[in-house]
Protein backbone atom coordinates (compact mmCIF):
# COMPACT_ATOMS: atom_id res chain seq x y z
CA UNK A 1 0.00 0.00 0.00
CA UNK A 2 1.21 3.56 -0.80
CA UNK A 3 1.18 6.21 1.95
CA UNK A 4 1.51 9.75 1.53
CA UNK A 5 3.59 11.80 4.13
CA UNK A 6 1.08 15.02 3.07
CA UNK A 7 -1.20 13.01 4.95
CA UNK A 8 0.55 12.17 7.95
CA UNK A 9 0.47 13.98 11.22
CA UNK A 10 2.89 16.77 11.40
CA UNK A 11 3.79 19.35 13.93
CA UNK A 12 1.78 22.47 13.94
CA UNK A 13 3.70 24.26 16.00
CA UNK A 14 6.46 24.29 14.19
CA UNK A 15 7.07 27.10 11.76
CA UNK A 16 8.02 26.08 8.11
CA UNK A 17 11.72 25.90 7.20
CA UNK A 18 13.50 28.64 5.79
CA UNK A 19 10.61 31.09 6.47
CA UNK A 20 12.44 33.89 7.60
CA UNK A 21 14.24 34.71 4.69
CA UNK A 22 11.13 36.10 3.43
CA UNK A 23 10.49 38.13 6.82
CA UNK A 24 10.47 41.79 6.80
CA UNK A 25 9.40 43.57 10.25
CA UNK A 26 8.26 40.33 11.80
CA UNK A 27 11.54 40.29 13.81
CA UNK A 28 10.74 43.65 15.04
CA UNK A 29 7.69 42.43 16.14
CA UNK A 30 8.85 39.32 17.64
CA UNK A 31 7.17 36.79 14.81
CA UNK A 32 9.09 34.11 13.45
CA UNK A 33 6.88 34.17 10.96
CA UNK A 34 4.19 35.46 8.69
CA UNK A 35 1.27 35.68 10.77
CA UNK A 36 -1.10 37.34 7.92
CA UNK A 37 0.13 35.22 5.32
CA UNK A 38 -2.32 34.38 2.57
CA UNK A 39 -1.47 31.12 2.24
CA UNK A 40 -4.09 28.63 3.47
CA UNK A 41 -1.52 27.10 6.55
CA UNK A 42 -3.62 24.95 8.56
CA UNK A 43 -1.98 25.72 11.69
CA UNK A 44 -3.69 29.13 11.80
CA UNK A 45 -7.00 27.94 11.04
CA UNK A 46 -9.33 29.89 14.14
CA UNK A 47 -12.08 28.39 15.59
CA UNK A 48 -14.53 31.28 15.35
CA UNK A 49 -18.43 30.51 16.16
CA UNK A 50 -19.18 29.56 12.79
CA UNK A 51 -15.66 27.68 11.83
CA UNK A 52 -16.08 25.27 14.69
CA UNK A 53 -19.06 23.93 14.39
CA UNK A 54 -17.99 23.24 10.54
CA UNK A 55 -14.37 22.06 11.46
CA UNK A 56 -16.34 19.21 13.83
CA UNK A 57 -18.61 18.31 10.98
CA UNK A 58 -16.43 17.41 8.05
CA UNK A 59 -14.31 15.76 10.49
CA UNK A 60 -16.78 13.52 11.67
CA UNK A 61 -18.77 13.61 8.34
CA UNK A 62 -15.35 12.00 6.70
CA UNK A 63 -14.77 9.69 9.70
CA UNK A 64 -18.27 8.29 9.48
CA UNK A 65 -18.02 8.09 5.37
CA UNK A 66 -21.70 9.42 4.81
CA UNK A 67 -21.23 10.13 1.40
CA UNK A 68 -21.03 13.50 -0.30
CA UNK A 69 -20.05 16.29 2.04
CA UNK A 70 -20.96 20.21 0.71
CA UNK A 71 -18.72 23.17 2.31
CA UNK A 72 -19.39 26.77 0.85
CA UNK A 73 -18.59 30.18 2.05
CA UNK A 74 -18.07 33.63 0.23
CA UNK A 75 -14.69 34.67 -1.42
CA UNK A 76 -12.01 34.68 1.64
CA UNK A 77 -13.72 32.80 4.16
CA UNK A 78 -11.17 30.74 4.99
CA UNK A 79 -12.63 27.25 3.53
CA UNK A 80 -9.39 26.12 2.26
CA UNK A 81 -7.33 27.00 5.43
CA UNK A 82 -10.67 24.68 6.99
CA UNK A 83 -10.54 21.91 5.04
CA UNK A 84 -6.53 21.39 5.11
CA UNK A 85 -6.68 21.28 8.88
CA UNK A 86 -9.25 18.93 8.86
CA UNK A 87 -6.86 16.57 6.54
CA UNK A 88 -4.60 17.26 8.70
CA UNK A 89 -6.22 15.50 11.96
CA UNK A 90 -7.07 12.44 9.87
CA UNK A 91 -4.46 8.87 10.37
CA UNK A 92 -2.49 7.17 8.72
CA UNK A 93 -4.64 4.68 7.78
CA UNK A 94 -6.71 7.82 5.38
CA UNK A 95 -5.37 9.04 1.83
CA UNK A 96 -6.44 11.99 1.04
CA UNK A 97 -6.38 13.87 -2.36
CA UNK A 98 -7.27 17.65 -2.95
CA UNK A 99 -7.90 18.67 -6.48
CA UNK A 100 -8.09 22.76 -6.62
CA UNK A 101 -8.67 22.75 -10.16
CA UNK A 102 -11.80 22.42 -10.92
CA UNK A 103 -11.70 23.07 -14.87
CA UNK A 104 -10.08 19.35 -15.37
CA UNK A 105 -11.35 16.74 -17.42
CA UNK A 106 -12.80 13.53 -16.27
CA UNK A 107 -9.55 11.86 -17.69
CA UNK A 108 -7.26 14.55 -15.48
CA UNK A 109 -9.36 13.91 -12.42
CA UNK A 110 -8.52 10.31 -12.65
CA UNK A 111 -5.03 10.98 -13.36
CA UNK A 112 -4.83 13.64 -10.44
CA UNK A 113 -6.58 10.67 -7.96
CA UNK A 114 -4.24 8.05 -8.93
CA UNK A 115 -1.04 10.34 -8.31
CA UNK A 116 -2.38 11.89 -5.16
CA UNK A 117 -3.22 8.38 -3.73
CA UNK A 118 0.30 7.01 -5.10
CA UNK A 119 -0.95 4.47 -7.54
CA UNK A 120 1.29 6.34 -10.13
CA UNK A 121 4.56 8.57 -10.43
CA UNK A 122 5.08 11.82 -11.86
CA UNK A 123 7.43 10.27 -14.61
CA UNK A 124 4.29 8.06 -15.28
CA UNK A 125 2.69 11.26 -16.92
CA UNK A 126 5.72 13.27 -17.78
CA UNK A 127 6.90 9.93 -20.08
CA UNK A 128 3.77 9.88 -21.24
CA UNK A 129 2.77 6.27 -20.30
CA UNK A 130 -0.85 7.46 -19.96
CA UNK A 131 -1.53 9.93 -23.21
CA UNK A 132 -4.64 9.11 -24.70
CA UNK A 133 -5.66 6.49 -22.02
CA UNK A 134 -9.71 6.41 -21.60
CA UNK A 135 -12.05 7.00 -18.68
CA UNK A 136 -11.88 2.98 -18.48
CA UNK A 137 -8.35 2.93 -18.58
CA UNK A 138 -7.77 5.00 -15.80
CA UNK A 139 -10.83 3.89 -13.58
CA UNK A 140 -9.80 0.14 -13.32
CA UNK A 141 -6.03 1.37 -11.09
CA UNK A 142 -8.57 3.63 -9.44
CA UNK A 143 -11.10 0.82 -8.22
CA UNK A 144 -8.33 -2.02 -7.35
CA UNK A 145 -6.43 0.37 -5.21
CA UNK A 146 -9.88 1.88 -3.72
CA UNK A 147 -10.94 -1.75 -3.26
CA UNK A 148 -7.00 -3.11 -1.59
CA UNK A 149 -8.32 -0.61 1.04
CA UNK A 150 -11.15 -2.50 3.00
CA UNK A 151 -9.17 -5.37 4.30
CA UNK A 152 -6.64 -2.48 5.79
CA UNK A 153 -9.79 -0.87 7.26
CA UNK A 154 -8.14 2.16 5.30
CA UNK A 155 -10.02 4.81 3.15
CA UNK A 156 -9.82 7.77 0.86
CA UNK A 157 -10.66 11.14 0.87
CA UNK A 158 -11.30 13.48 -2.17
CA UNK A 159 -11.15 17.41 -1.67
CA UNK A 160 -12.32 19.47 -4.72
CA UNK A 161 -11.91 23.16 -4.27
CA UNK A 162 -13.89 25.99 -5.85
CA UNK A 163 -16.62 23.40 -7.11
CA UNK A 164 -18.80 26.05 -8.31
CA UNK A 165 -17.06 26.04 -11.17
CA UNK A 166 -17.26 22.43 -11.85
CA UNK A 167 -19.33 21.26 -15.07
CA UNK A 168 -22.18 19.22 -14.91
CA UNK A 169 -20.03 16.04 -16.63
CA UNK A 170 -17.58 15.92 -14.04
CA UNK A 171 -20.14 16.54 -10.87
CA UNK A 172 -21.86 13.79 -12.36
CA UNK A 173 -18.18 11.70 -12.65
CA UNK A 174 -18.19 12.77 -9.26
CA UNK A 175 -21.22 11.55 -8.02
CA UNK A 176 -20.11 7.92 -9.54
CA UNK A 177 -16.97 7.71 -7.47
CA UNK A 178 -18.84 8.97 -3.98
CA UNK A 179 -20.97 6.09 -5.03
CA UNK A 180 -18.22 3.50 -4.78
CA UNK A 181 -18.93 0.80 -1.51
CA UNK A 182 -18.51 -2.11 -0.34
CA UNK A 183 -19.98 -2.04 3.28
CA UNK A 184 -19.22 1.01 3.43
CA UNK A 185 -18.08 4.03 0.99
CA UNK A 186 -14.79 3.40 -0.41
CA UNK A 187 -14.16 7.26 -1.60
CA UNK A 188 -15.33 9.79 0.87
CA UNK A 189 -15.84 13.45 -1.51
CA UNK A 190 -15.87 16.55 0.01
CA UNK A 191 -17.36 19.27 -2.37
CA UNK A 192 -15.98 23.00 -1.20
CA UNK A 193 -17.49 26.59 -3.03
CA UNK A 194 -18.98 29.91 -3.04
CA UNK A 195 -22.09 30.24 -2.45
CA UNK A 196 -23.07 29.40 -6.35
CA UNK A 197 -22.31 25.49 -5.55
CA UNK A 198 -25.66 25.36 -3.08
CA UNK A 199 -27.77 27.16 -6.14
CA UNK A 200 -26.09 24.58 -8.98
CA UNK A 201 -26.80 21.83 -6.96
CA UNK A 202 -30.60 22.37 -6.63
CA UNK A 203 -30.60 22.32 -10.61
CA UNK A 204 -33.15 20.05 -12.29
CA UNK A 205 -30.33 18.14 -13.39
CA UNK A 206 -28.46 18.42 -10.40
CA UNK A 207 -31.15 16.17 -8.11
CA UNK A 208 -29.43 13.18 -8.43
CA UNK A 209 -26.20 14.93 -6.97
CA UNK A 210 -28.17 16.85 -4.18
CA UNK A 211 -29.86 13.94 -3.17
CA UNK A 212 -26.38 11.93 -1.91
CA UNK A 213 -25.55 15.38 0.01
CA UNK A 214 -25.55 14.44 3.77
CA UNK A 215 -23.59 16.93 5.47
CA UNK A 216 -23.47 20.83 4.44
CA UNK A 217 -22.08 23.65 6.51
CA UNK A 218 -21.20 27.31 5.59
CA UNK A 219 -18.70 29.76 6.19
CA UNK A 220 -19.34 33.28 7.40
CA UNK A 221 -17.72 36.50 8.08
CA UNK A 222 -16.60 36.98 11.65
CA UNK A 223 -17.84 39.36 13.58
CA UNK A 224 -16.42 42.50 15.29
CA UNK A 225 -15.41 40.33 18.24
CA UNK A 226 -14.34 37.64 16.17
CA UNK A 227 -12.33 39.60 14.03
CA UNK A 228 -10.28 40.53 17.31
CA UNK A 229 -10.10 37.06 18.17
CA UNK A 230 -8.68 36.00 15.22
CA UNK A 231 -6.28 38.76 14.59
CA UNK A 232 -5.01 38.15 18.13
CA UNK A 233 -4.90 34.19 17.52
CA UNK A 234 -2.56 34.84 14.35
CA UNK A 235 -0.43 36.68 16.07
CA UNK A 236 0.10 34.34 19.27
CA UNK A 237 0.86 31.67 16.82
CA UNK A 238 3.38 33.33 14.43
CA UNK A 239 5.13 34.45 17.58
CA UNK A 240 5.23 31.51 19.48
CA UNK A 241 3.10 32.85 22.70
CA UNK A 242 6.64 35.89 22.87
CA UNK A 243 4.90 38.75 19.95
CA UNK A 244 6.01 42.16 21.16
CA UNK A 245 3.21 44.31 18.95
CA UNK A 246 -0.22 45.25 20.31
CA UNK A 247 -3.14 46.01 18.25
CA UNK A 248 -5.24 48.83 19.88
CA UNK A 249 -8.97 48.25 20.61
CA UNK A 250 -9.80 51.26 17.95
CA UNK A 251 -7.25 49.52 15.33
CA UNK A 252 -9.08 46.28 16.12
CA UNK A 253 -12.53 47.91 15.04
CA UNK A 254 -11.29 49.54 11.65
CA UNK A 255 -9.85 46.49 10.95
CA UNK A 256 -12.96 44.50 11.48
CA UNK A 257 -14.97 47.44 9.41
CA UNK A 258 -12.70 47.43 6.82
CA UNK A 259 -12.71 44.18 6.32
CA UNK A 260 -16.46 43.31 6.81
CA UNK A 261 -15.24 40.65 8.84
CA UNK A 262 -13.80 38.65 5.58
CA UNK A 263 -10.31 36.67 7.20
CA UNK A 264 -8.58 37.28 3.67
CA UNK A 265 -9.21 41.20 3.87
CA UNK A 266 -7.95 41.19 7.79
CA UNK A 267 -4.77 39.05 6.75
CA UNK A 268 -4.13 41.69 4.32
CA UNK A 269 -4.92 44.96 6.33
CA UNK A 270 -2.96 43.79 9.22
CA UNK A 271 -0.07 43.05 6.86
CA UNK A 272 -0.18 46.32 5.68
CA UNK A 273 -0.74 48.22 9.57
CA UNK A 274 2.28 46.11 10.64
CA UNK A 275 4.32 47.30 7.85
CA UNK A 276 3.23 50.85 8.05
CA UNK A 277 3.92 50.82 12.34
CA UNK A 278 7.29 49.29 11.63
CA UNK A 279 8.45 52.01 9.15
CA UNK A 280 7.18 54.13 12.33
CA UNK A 281 8.99 51.81 15.29
CA UNK A 282 6.18 51.93 16.87
CA UNK A 283 4.94 48.63 18.97
CA UNK A 284 1.54 49.60 19.03
CA UNK A 285 -0.61 49.23 15.51
CA UNK A 286 -3.33 52.09 16.29
CA UNK A 287 -6.14 53.43 14.08
CA UNK A 288 -4.23 55.72 12.24
CA UNK A 289 -1.88 52.65 10.66
CA UNK A 290 -4.49 50.40 9.73
CA UNK A 291 -6.99 53.25 7.87
CA UNK A 292 -3.79 53.88 6.15
CA UNK A 293 -3.41 50.36 5.04
CA UNK A 294 -7.02 50.35 4.01
CA UNK A 295 -6.04 53.16 2.11
CA UNK A 296 -3.28 51.78 0.26
CA UNK A 297 -5.31 48.27 -0.77
CA UNK A 298 -8.06 50.36 -2.08
CA UNK A 299 -10.73 48.92 -0.05
CA UNK A 300 -14.33 50.63 -0.46
CA UNK A 301 -16.31 52.10 1.34
CA UNK A 302 -13.76 52.41 4.19
CA UNK A 303 -13.36 56.53 4.77
CA UNK A 304 -9.91 57.39 4.88
CA UNK A 305 -8.04 59.39 7.90
CA UNK A 306 -7.25 62.00 6.17
CA UNK A 307 -11.02 62.47 5.68
CA UNK A 308 -12.05 62.22 9.19
CA UNK A 309 -13.45 65.72 11.13
CA UNK A 310 -12.71 65.93 14.77
CA UNK A 311 -15.32 65.01 16.76
CA UNK A 312 -17.86 68.04 18.19
CA UNK A 313 -17.80 68.86 21.77
CA UNK A 314 -20.86 68.41 23.62
CA UNK A 315 -22.21 71.86 24.91
CA UNK A 316 -22.54 72.18 28.66
CA UNK A 317 -25.77 72.98 30.25
CA UNK A 318 -26.50 76.34 31.20
CA UNK A 319 -28.01 77.58 33.76
CA UNK A 320 -31.74 78.21 33.86
CA UNK A 321 -35.20 77.76 36.52
CA UNK A 322 -37.82 78.46 33.89
CA UNK A 323 -39.00 76.72 30.56
CA UNK A 324 -38.50 79.42 27.91
CA UNK A 325 -37.32 79.72 24.49
CA UNK A 326 -33.61 78.07 23.33
CA UNK A 327 -31.11 80.35 21.69
CA UNK A 328 -29.85 78.94 17.86
CA UNK A 329 -27.23 76.62 19.37
CA UNK A 330 -29.36 75.03 21.35
CA UNK A 331 -31.52 73.75 19.36
CA UNK A 332 -28.98 73.07 16.83
CA UNK A 333 -27.57 70.83 19.44
CA UNK A 334 -30.41 68.74 20.74
CA UNK A 335 -31.00 68.04 17.18
CA UNK A 336 -28.19 66.99 16.26
CA UNK A 337 -27.27 65.05 19.86
CA UNK A 338 -30.97 63.35 19.67
CA UNK A 339 -31.11 59.99 18.95
CA UNK A 340 -32.49 58.83 15.10
CA UNK A 341 -35.49 57.54 17.38
CA UNK A 342 -36.33 61.34 18.91
CA UNK A 343 -35.93 63.18 15.67
CA UNK A 344 -38.19 60.47 13.61
CA UNK A 345 -40.79 60.68 16.44
CA UNK A 346 -40.31 64.18 16.70
CA UNK A 347 -40.81 64.65 12.64
CA UNK A 348 -43.68 62.86 13.07
CA UNK A 349 -45.21 64.49 15.82
CA UNK A 350 -44.93 67.93 14.20
CA UNK A 351 -48.09 67.07 11.76
CA UNK A 352 -50.32 67.53 14.72
CA UNK A 353 -52.25 70.85 15.16
CA UNK A 354 -51.23 73.87 16.68
CA UNK A 355 -53.64 73.80 19.50
CA UNK A 356 -52.88 69.91 21.08
CA UNK A 357 -49.13 71.80 20.92
CA UNK A 358 -48.67 71.92 24.35
CA UNK A 359 -49.75 68.53 25.07
CA UNK A 360 -46.81 67.27 22.53
CA UNK A 361 -44.33 69.40 24.33
CA UNK A 362 -44.98 68.29 27.98
CA UNK A 363 -44.46 64.75 26.52
CA UNK A 364 -41.61 65.22 25.19
CA UNK A 365 -39.93 66.14 28.12
CA UNK A 366 -41.48 63.87 30.21
CA UNK A 367 -39.90 61.44 27.11
CA UNK A 368 -36.34 63.39 27.52
CA UNK A 369 -36.27 62.92 31.15
CA UNK A 370 -37.42 59.61 31.30
CA UNK A 371 -35.03 58.21 29.09
CA UNK A 372 -31.76 60.50 29.10
CA UNK A 373 -30.14 58.45 31.78
CA UNK A 374 -29.87 55.12 29.52
CA UNK A 375 -28.44 56.78 26.17
CA UNK A 376 -24.84 56.07 26.22
CA UNK A 377 -23.71 57.53 22.87
CA UNK A 378 -25.52 60.81 20.96
CA UNK A 379 -25.54 61.49 17.00
CA UNK A 380 -24.15 64.83 15.72
CA UNK A 381 -25.08 67.28 13.00
CA UNK A 382 -22.61 66.90 9.83
CA UNK A 383 -22.82 70.21 8.09
CA UNK A 384 -23.38 69.77 4.26
CA UNK A 385 -19.89 71.56 3.71
CA UNK A 386 -17.44 69.20 6.50
CA UNK A 387 -16.13 66.18 5.46
CA UNK A 388 -16.99 63.12 7.87
CA UNK A 389 -16.29 59.11 8.53
CA UNK A 390 -16.04 57.91 11.45
CA UNK A 391 -16.41 59.88 14.27
CA UNK A 392 -15.72 58.90 17.83
CA UNK A 393 -19.07 59.58 20.37
CA UNK A 394 -18.45 61.13 23.53
CA UNK A 395 -20.72 60.08 26.94
CA UNK A 396 -23.89 62.23 26.90
CA UNK A 397 -24.11 63.71 30.35
CA UNK A 398 -26.98 62.26 32.62
CA UNK A 399 -29.70 64.74 33.76
CA UNK A 400 -28.68 64.47 38.04
CA UNK A 401 -29.62 67.91 38.99
CA UNK A 402 -33.48 70.42 38.58
CA UNK A 403 -31.36 72.64 36.73
CA UNK A 404 -29.90 70.00 34.33
CA UNK A 405 -34.01 69.00 34.08
CA UNK A 406 -34.71 72.45 33.22
CA UNK A 407 -32.01 73.43 30.67
CA UNK A 408 -33.38 69.88 28.72
CA UNK A 409 -37.05 71.13 29.66
CA UNK A 410 -36.38 74.46 28.24
CA UNK A 411 -34.56 73.15 24.65
CA UNK A 412 -37.34 70.14 23.95
CA UNK A 413 -39.90 73.06 24.33
CA UNK A 414 -37.53 75.02 21.54
CA UNK A 415 -37.36 71.86 19.33
CA UNK A 416 -41.00 71.41 19.43
CA UNK A 417 -41.99 74.77 18.42
CA UNK A 418 -39.13 74.66 15.42
CA UNK A 419 -40.32 71.53 14.31
CA UNK A 420 -44.49 72.57 14.61
CA UNK A 421 -46.20 72.50 10.93
CA UNK A 422 -47.59 75.68 9.42
CA UNK A 423 -50.91 76.30 10.41
CA UNK A 424 -51.56 77.22 7.04
CA UNK A 425 -50.44 74.02 5.39
CA UNK A 426 -53.10 71.54 6.52
CA UNK A 427 -51.68 68.00 6.26
CA UNK A 428 -48.62 68.72 6.05
CA UNK A 429 -46.10 65.65 7.29
CA UNK A 430 -42.96 67.77 7.97
CA UNK A 431 -41.74 71.04 7.71
CA UNK A 432 -38.47 71.25 5.16
CA UNK A 433 -35.60 73.16 6.00
CA UNK A 434 -34.72 76.23 4.69
CA UNK A 435 -32.82 76.00 1.26
CA UNK A 436 -33.40 72.57 0.10
CA UNK A 437 -34.28 70.62 3.24
CA UNK A 438 -32.20 67.46 3.93
CA UNK A 439 -29.33 64.77 1.89
CA UNK A 440 -27.58 62.08 3.22
CA UNK A 441 -23.54 62.01 3.30
CA UNK A 442 -22.53 58.45 2.16
CA UNK A 443 -18.55 58.84 2.18
CA UNK A 444 -15.90 60.85 0.52
CA UNK A 445 -13.47 59.82 -1.69
CA UNK A 446 -9.60 61.24 -2.79
CA UNK A 447 -10.17 58.86 -5.95
CA UNK A 448 -13.23 59.81 -8.10
CA UNK A 449 -13.50 56.33 -9.90
CA UNK A 450 -14.33 54.68 -5.97
CA UNK A 451 -16.66 57.39 -5.91
CA UNK A 452 -18.18 56.45 -8.75
CA UNK A 453 -18.68 52.84 -8.17
CA UNK A 454 -20.15 54.03 -4.95
CA UNK A 455 -22.74 56.04 -6.71
CA UNK A 456 -23.31 53.16 -9.34
CA UNK A 457 -23.76 50.78 -6.77
CA UNK A 458 -26.39 53.16 -4.83
CA UNK A 459 -28.03 53.76 -7.73
CA UNK A 460 -29.08 50.35 -8.80
CA UNK A 461 -30.26 49.72 -4.91
CA UNK A 462 -32.86 52.83 -5.70
CA UNK A 463 -31.27 55.74 -4.27
CA UNK A 464 -31.04 59.21 -5.82
CA UNK A 465 -27.21 59.05 -5.77
CA UNK A 466 -24.71 61.55 -7.35
CA UNK A 467 -20.82 62.58 -6.44
CA UNK A 468 -19.67 66.16 -5.63
CA UNK A 469 -15.65 67.07 -6.11
CA UNK A 470 -14.91 69.73 -4.11
CA UNK A 471 -11.47 71.94 -3.01
CA UNK A 472 -11.17 72.20 1.02
CA UNK A 473 -8.67 73.16 0.89
CA UNK A 474 -4.63 71.81 2.82
CA UNK A 475 -5.20 69.52 4.52
CA UNK A 476 -7.56 67.51 2.77
CA UNK A 477 -7.34 69.10 -0.57
CA UNK A 478 -9.89 67.76 -3.49
CA UNK A 479 -11.82 64.98 -2.47
CA UNK A 480 -15.43 63.47 -3.90
CA UNK A 481 -18.04 63.21 -1.65
CA UNK A 482 -20.91 60.96 -2.61
CA UNK A 483 -24.63 62.34 -2.11
CA UNK A 484 -27.77 60.89 -1.66
CA UNK A 485 -31.18 62.89 -2.98
CA UNK A 486 -32.31 65.94 -1.67
CA UNK A 487 -35.43 65.36 1.23
CA UNK A 488 -37.98 67.62 2.31
CA UNK A 489 -39.56 65.16 4.63
CA UNK A 490 -37.23 64.41 7.68
CA UNK A 491 -39.43 61.35 7.94
CA UNK A 492 -38.40 59.94 4.25
CA UNK A 493 -34.62 61.36 4.96
CA UNK A 494 -34.68 58.98 8.37
CA UNK A 495 -35.85 56.16 6.49
CA UNK A 496 -33.50 55.94 3.66
CA UNK A 497 -30.77 56.58 5.92
CA UNK A 498 -31.35 53.41 7.93
CA UNK A 499 -31.79 51.68 4.69
CA UNK A 500 -28.05 52.70 3.02
CA UNK A 501 -26.95 52.12 6.30
CA UNK A 502 -28.28 48.25 6.13
CA UNK A 503 -26.64 47.84 3.04
CA UNK A 504 -24.36 44.85 2.20
CA UNK A 505 -21.20 47.12 1.66
CA UNK A 506 -21.33 48.36 5.25
CA UNK A 507 -22.20 52.31 5.14
CA UNK A 508 -22.48 52.86 8.75
CA UNK A 509 -21.11 56.06 9.03
CA UNK A 510 -23.55 57.61 5.88
CA UNK A 511 -24.93 61.12 7.59
CA UNK A 512 -27.99 62.77 7.31
CA UNK A 513 -27.11 66.73 6.81
CA UNK A 514 -29.40 69.59 6.46
CA UNK A 515 -29.18 71.75 3.15
CA UNK A 516 -28.91 75.24 3.84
Amino acid sequence: MHDKSATNPVDVSAPPSGASASLTYEPFYGLREKAFSLSADPRFLFRSPTHAPAFDALLAGIRRREGLIVLTGEIGTGKTTLCRSVLQQLDRRTFAAFVPDPFVSREDLLKTLLLDFGVISIDDLTRGRFNGASRSDLSYPLYEFLDSLVPLQAFAVLVIDEAQNLSLGLLEEIRILSELERREKLLQVVLVGQPELRASLKLPQMRQVDQRVSVRCELTALDANGTAGYVNHRLSVAGGGDRRVEFTHAALGAIHRGSSGVPRLINRICDRALDRAHKEQSPRVDESFVWGAIDDLGLTPAPSVRERAEPIPFPAAKPSAVVGAATDSELKMLTDFAPESDRAGAASASAAPSANWSTWVAGAVASLIAFSASVVGVAWYLDAQTVIAAPLLPPRPAVTSLQSVSDLARTAASVAESLQTDPAAPGATSRPAPGGGYSIVVASFSARDRAERLVEELTSAGFRAQAVERDWGPPRGRLVQVNVGSYDSAIEVQRDLQRIRELPGGYSDARLVERR
